[in-house]
């Protein structure tokens, strides 16, 4: 049974690129920040979000980490516009890093809107080992950002992090939170104001002497939250409460969980949407057993259940853990349909429009980053949301980016600089010309899953390079393919288009008849375009 336990919650670990702690006084930024207004639900219990902290991209490390590769996986393999990764389900803004500003702001922004009240992070502790202080910087980044959105949050710890015979060194965990969390006011804590750590076990401290030594000092002294069953390891002093998790034995333990939930001076109950992990397929150690999703039935069953006890938190499992697949954040094949059920069975009075217009947001953070003043508005946009002033933000969103189609028949004009020529389809061929008028010449810019694509008016086409033709395309493809989806960059008040999927540029530079999409300087004129409605 304990192994059965202990395997759905496998981690696995590995090399970080970061040789210290991050500065404790980095955890007070957002400190001072006004707690933004809350989203109302009709349940009165907790709703806390289970997240984790370890996704690596080669932007935020050089390489892609762990979780998104594992051992026999390469995302830099696209294969019809999605990134190979160590995972069944794919998350809708492709692969990311847990410490992109713009993540966490889309992640922290749609649970708030499927009515979370705060956040459990899978903390993996201060131990300089493996990516530890990756994802320690990662929580951190998350955390600054809480106060910001109105969230709460707590502490799940990784005891399983230390060896044996470490108790006095994993007291350094707890010092690390005092200093840094407890003392923050959206800390969770009981109903005697201790605060609350969750504990992922124990795994390697089965002895309440030990936990003695690891809370040894720590003021105020926390309550240990161990997984059920596992008080006495952690010791009745120490312990003030327990929580359930996800088990092979499906939904058994559980539901004796919550016969005995009404007795624990903190209950958490669970709710996940099914499990189906990667691990196998991933050349990996860890469980192979499955719990059918039944599309979201498994979820809202479980959600039902966590509703009608009398536990006084209910745990999300999880927000992305892609490994195990239980992810409840937009993914390709569920859409948004775990935050709508929770958005309809919390009573929250927001839908999925809401959770697609965050989705907006991140879309275009990533569209117009470096462009200053555009960021400076995307932050007002946040700060609506924030404060659930949704109707503002839209205006403004729409204000900035035209709404999220434009209407059909309408489009832009793409007009070169070099040649003050329009781009115009003809059978599938994306040509120039110094004339303009005619509907083939016209393209909807469009938002699909946080990327931009442009179609043709006439056609109904799509502009891309799927088939690195040495012209560009305007054809049917699928709204998952990257090799449709264009990023715009500004240059000296002109925009360039580059294209997701080979980060080369549209351009007419061999003046050969037909648009290019190839590696040109950001300077040549050849690749400098308007957009003209």
């Amino acid at each position: 049974m304990r192994t059965l336990l202990w395997a759905c919650c496998a981690l696995f670990l590995f090399a970080c690129n970061k040789s210290s702690l991050e500065p404790q006084e980095h955890l007070s930024a957002d400190l001072n920040t006004r707690a933004a207004v809350a989203v109302s639900k009709s349940t009165s219990k907790k709703i806390f979000i289970h997240w984790m902290p370890w996704f690596e991209t080669p932007a935020s490390r050089g390489a892609w980490g762990y979780h998104w590769k594992m051992n026999t996986q390469n995302p830099d393999i696209i294969v019809n516009g999605k990134r190979q990764i160590a995972a069944y389900f794919y998350p809708k803004t492709g692969p990311y890093a847990s410490g992109d500003p713009d993540i966490i702001e889309y992640q922290l922004l749609l649970m708030k809107y499927a009515g979370a009240d705060g956040v459990f992070i899978d903390w993996p502790g201060t131990r300089q080992r493996y990516d530890y202080p990756d994802n320690l910087s990662n929580s951190n980044a998350l955390i600054n950002k809480l106060n910001a959105v109105g969230l709460q949050f707590s502490i799940v710890h990784e005891d399983r992090n230390w060896d044996p015979g470490m108790a006095s060194s994993a007291n350094g965990d707890f010092v690390y939170m005092q200093n840094n969390y407890f003392n923050q006011g959206n800390y969770l804590r009981n109903a005697a104001n201790e605060p609350v750590v969750l504990n992922f076990g124990p795994i390697t401290f089965h002895q309440p002497s030990e936990w003695n030594t690891i809370l040894n000092g720590i003021n105020p002294r926390p309550k240990i939250i161990p997984l059920f069953g596992f008080t006495n390891e952690v010791g009745t002093n120490n312990a003030g409460g327990e929580f359930p998790w996800i088990y092979q034995e499906h939904p058994g333990v559980v539901d004796r969980y919550y016969t005995q939930a009404a007795n624990f001076p903190l209950s958490i109950g669970v709710v996940y949407p099914g499990f189906k992990s990667f691990y196998a397929a991933g050349g990996a150690d860890g469980p192979t057993w499955e719990i059918p999703f039944n599309g979201t039935a498994t979820f809202s069953t479980m959600l039902d259940k966590a509703l009608n006890s009398s536990v006084k938190i209910i745990q999300f499992a999880t927000w992305n853990d892609y490994g195990e697949g239980t992810i409840i954040e937009p993914t390709e094949e569920f859409g948004y349909s775990f935050l709508t059920t929770m958005q309809q069975k919390l009573g929250v009075p927001y839908g999925q429009h809401e959770l697609e217009l965050i989705a907006r947001l991140y879309g275009f953070r990533k569209q117009y980053a470096g462009n200053g003043t555009i960021q400076q508005q995307l932050n007002q946009v946040f700060s609506y949301l924030a404060n659930l002033q949704v109707a503002n933000a839209e205006s403004l969103l729409n204000s900035i980016g035209g709404g999220t189609n434009p209407p059909t028949g309408t489009g832009v004009l793409i007009k070169n600089k070099w040649l003050n020529t329009y781009l115009y389809e003809e059978n599938g061929q994306v040509k120039y010309n110094g004339n303009n008028s005619g509907n083939q010449y016209r393209w909807v810019q469009e938002q699909v899953n946080g990327h931009i694509r442009f179609k043709n008016v006439a056609t109904g086409h799509y502009l891309n390079i799927e088939h690195l033709y040495s012209y560009v395309e305007s054809t049917d493809v699928p709204n998952t393919f990257y090799s449709s989806y264009w990023v715009l960059e500004s240059y000296n008040g002109y925009t360039r288009l580059k294209n997701e999927w080979q980060s080369t540029y549209l351009n007419l530079e061999n003046q050969s008849g037909s648009a290019q999409c190839t590696n040109v300087p950001a300077y040549f004129e050849s690749s400098q375009w308007t957009l003209q409605n």
